[in-house]
């Protein structure tokens, strides 16, 4: 894969994992509170940065250099 195509396939996942993330949690937050709003955040953050992370380990191999 293209170097362009293996950062679209990258924003790509960390949007997913992003998404899913807040998705799965928007419900049990309390707004009100800043602490839980903060973790909230923080989770979906993580999650992005966790997934990037996996990618970019595993793709040096597949992108054509």
């Amino acid at each position: 894969m293209t170097p362009k195509q293996s950062t679209a396939r990258l924003t790509l996942y960390v949007l997913i994992a992003m998404v899913t993330t807040a998705s799965a949690g928007v419900l049990t937050v309390n707004f009100a509170d800043p602490k839980q709003v903060a973790v909230f955040a923080l989770a979906i953050i993580a999650a992005g940065l966790n997934t990037a992370r996996s990618y970019i380990d595993q793709t040096p191999t597949q992108v054509e250099k």
